[in-house]
């Protein structure tokens, strides 16, 4: 008896998933929706038709049957598939997803923003820093090229982020080099600066600041070091002020390799001032200790890759 009961249940069960029961499942599920111009929808109070601005075609709106009552659709009715409809309808769905993604990149630039504020303080730039915009920039025959560069970069700062699917950006940092006083570190600034302005996390600082602070979290004074490097190393635009400058011990070398690395590996954009060359760049950068300029090489290397070069020139503006 047991036997056959088994027999029986998996017949029932073989029964109830045979093709013509999955059949009558879908022809239910066709059943169970109704338009608001089928005859036998006319004791349900069906909405009125309205007409397409496009076509003139009527639309009409869908309903759930529940046996008793209909649920009309609260979205109205159903869109009209004349050629202008879709358009109009691809259109808004399309400005609907722009706006979205904008409040989305806002919200993170936001909370990016905040982080960078709490852990390194205003984009780790002073007062200085702050002041120096386009506006503020004078313009001689001398500079007016690196001008003209450093403000279009920035106009256009939006295409030189990498993208999701998209090719490979290509040399969208700058290496800006000169003279003391030729104001290459104004024309970073701006650059900043006009970011900022639009709401765009930036990190611009000296070298030497750059390294002292992830040198102050060793004392375990706020954010550990991985917290500020991955800052660096993360941030839309990083500007480093006066690289060069900094005594090239083997953990200064090493510690701007790691960033300049990271932001090679990420596409990321990086801007970089300095008064020398690649060549003095690479001799000013290896440790004195060792003479080993491996990674001083390896990362104006990786500089000369990701950046475009901007040559200041003329006289010293604090000679004036």
């Amino acid at each position: 008896m047991a036997l056959e009961s088994l027999k029986s249940i998996l017949g029932r069960t073989v029964s109830s998933s045979s093709p013509d029961s999955e059949q009558n499942e879908i022809s239910s599920e066709i059943e169970s929706t109704i338009m608001s111009n089928d005859p036998r929808a006319e004791s349900f109070n069906p909405p009125e038709a309205v007409t397409c601005e496009y076509c003139g075609a009527p639309r009409y709106t869908k309903g759930i049957n529940l046996g008793n009552r209909v649920l009309w659709m609260p979205y109205g009715p159903e869109r009209c598939t004349c050629p202008e409809a879709v358009a109009s309808y691809e259109k808004a769905e399309a400005e609907r997803l722009a706006k979205e993604e904008a409040e989305r990149k806002a919200a993170e630039a936001y909370k990016l923003r905040e982080r960078i504020k709490k852990i390194i303080g205003e984009s780790g730039m002073g007062d200085r820093f702050l002041r120096r915009t386009f506006e503020t920039f004078e313009v001689t025959k001398d500079n007016h090229k690196a001008y003209a560069m450093a403000k279009n970069y920035a106009d256009n700062f939006e295409r030189l982020l990498p993208k999701q699917g998209q090719p490979e950006p290509g040399r969208n940092g700058l290496f800006i080099a000169g003279p003391a006083g030729t104001g290459k570190t104004h024309i970073a600034a701006a650059i900043a600066n006009q970011l900022i302005h639009q709401g765009r996390p930036v990190i611009c600082m000296t070298m030497i600041d750059l390294l002292a602070r992830i040198r102050k979290t060793f004392n375990r004074d706020g954010a550990d070091e991985s917290t500020v490097l991955s800052l660096y190393k993360t941030v839309p635009l990083l500007i480093i002020d006066d690289i060069g400058k900094e005594p090239p011990t083997e953990w200064a070398i090493s510690t701007i390799y790691n960033i300049i690395n990271g932001r090679y590996e990420a596409y990321l954009p990086t801007i970089v001032t300095t008064n020398y060359d690649d060549k003095m760049l690479v001799e000013r950068m290896t440790p004195k200790t060792s003479g080993d300029s491996v990674t001083a090489e390896a990362t104006i290397d990786r500089m000369m890759e990701m950046c475009i070069g901007v040559v200041m020139t003329g006289p010293s503006w604090r000679q004036k």
